[in-house]
């Protein structure tokens, strides 16, 4: 045990060191920079290097650049390793085809000397929007579809070997009763606060009951079997903005109510995990007690002095400076179905598209099972030609294929142990350098406020 226990400290300290000398560089100096001088001062473009400028002859409607960040690189070690193949993939698939749509009249937005933001929404509207859609539902059907074949196949072995269902003593489980009256009673209360901020509209008032009542205790069933299962969650895409758009609702009220939505499936790993642990389930609903409160009031307090520090977007925040655009546009996308007027939604829904990207996932699906494919080279495929940015996917990849074919080969199986707490280490490290920079930032803002 203590031979265990020095092996993961060592590969942890060389984890948080990487991570603090890095965080310095990448985080800590555009913080502090801008914090003194009023605007930052970086080493490596924050969030990433844009390089579409650069490949508009050749590569018309593609976003083309590089993250610099370290962490893209560690976490390509740690994630599957197919799941970044199937990523890289997908990715040189829009590269080929996004110039091929261009051609044929698809992507028609585009105009050379569109930066990533510009090129990602345009995209977006013209098919990507669609297309994801319908590989979200693709990848929703292939869930349930493992959902009742593992269901199917476990009720089998039960029947082979029966086993006990009994619940461990000690563990401290509420009794059945005061979950569902729990439950219950948050869900009406819930509705009814919703109820009241729009106006007791009827469609409105039927999309909650449905949410709450329905829905979320199906698909919470549901994602709890499969986690169990197989380790996967299950969601139903957009399931959420179409019933707001059925609903009958004018107006953009509705995106901001408090909505009796959830998936509470994959909370089934995290008590499963507590139960390993030895961790009482009283222990960990008294610390959400204890902990709501001051987390709500901490969260008012720092959002209000953070929004004071400098405007936003500004060229003091440089990731919020160049993805807050596309971010607001997206949301906006949504947003403005309700507005009963024409929007940019209408524009970039079509049932066509949908119908082809659910085709091109469930052709990917049925490809990968006839060749036996791992899993997770199906969803690293969705997540690529779902039109993914490569800033990051790249970095990742060189992670994974540096992962597999160096460290693995010189240390052996034993790497797979290592380069979780590496990654542990390295994150560890970046977040301490952040959270000290950010203090003192805190710091220096409060301090030119006083008087004296």
């Amino acid at each position: 045990a203590q031979v265990q226990g020095s092996w993961r400290w060592r590969v942890f300290s060389i984890g948080g060191a990487m991570g603090m000398g890095f965080g310095i560089l990448f985080y800590g100096l555009p913080t502090l920079s801008g914090a003194i001088f009023g605007s930052s001062f970086t080493i490596f473009p924050i969030p990433f290097a844009d390089w579409s400028d650069y490949t508009k002859s050749y590569l018309p409607a593609v976003a083309t650049g590089l993250s610099f960040d370290l962490g893209n690189i560690i976490l390509g070690m740690v994630m599957p390793y197919f799941a970044m193949v199937g990523s890289f993939i997908g990715l040189l698939s829009t590269f080929i085809m996004n110039p091929i749509l261009y051609k044929l009249h698809i992507l028609t937005s585009w105009t050379p000397g569109d930066k990533t933001v510009e090129i990602m929404f345009k995209n977006y509207i013209d098919l990507y929007f669609s297309f994801g859609i319908g590989l979200s539902l693709a990848i929703a059907v292939i869930g349930f579809m493992a959902v009742f074949k593992l269901k199917k196949k476990r009720q089998q072995d039960r029947d082979a070997n029966p086993l006990g269902s009994d619940v461990p003593a000690g563990r401290g489980d509420i009794p059945n009763r005061f979950v569902v009256w729990t439950y219950l009673v948050s869900t009406v209360i819930y509705i009814l606060v919703s109820g009241y901020l729009i106006n007791w509209h009827p469609g409105v008032m039927i999309v909650l009951v449905f949410f709450g009542f329905l829905y979320t205790p199906i698909i919470s069933y549901v994602t709890a079997r499969l986690e169990g299962i197989a380790g996967q969650v299950v969601e139903i895409p957009y399931i959420r903005e179409l019933s707001f758009i059925l609903s009958g609702y004018q107006g953009v009220g509705i995106w901001f109510i408090p909505t009796p939505m959830a998936n509470y499936g994959a909370q089934t790993v995290f008590y499963r995990q507590a139960e390993l642990t030895g961790t009482r389930f009283t222990s960990l609903w008294k610390s959400e007690v204890y902990l709501f409160p001051v987390m709500i009031i901490a969260t008012i307090a720092f959002a209000s002095f953070i929004w004071g520090l400098g405007e936003i977007p500004s060229s003091i925040y440089p990731f919020t400076q160049q993805m807050w655009e596309l971010n607001a546009k997206n949301a906006i996308l949504v947003m403005s179905s309700t507005t009963g007027e024409y929007s940019q939604f209408q524009e970039a829904l079509s049932g066509t598209k949908v119908g082809v990207g659910f085709g091109v996932g469930m052709g990917v699906f049925g490809l990968l099972a006839a060749f036996n494919a791992p899993t997770t080279l199906l969803y690293g495929l969705i997540r690529g030609i779902g039109q993914t940015t490569p800033h990051m996917v790249i970095p990742q990849f060189l992670g994974a294929l540096l992962g597999r074919y160096y460290f693995e080969r010189r240390l052996g199986l034993r790497w797979r142990e290592y380069v979780p707490v590496l990654s542990a280490g390295f994150f560890c490290g970046a977040g301490l350098i952040t959270m000290f920079c950010i203090g003192v930032v805190f710091l220096m803002k409060s301090s030119n406020h006083l008087p004296y």
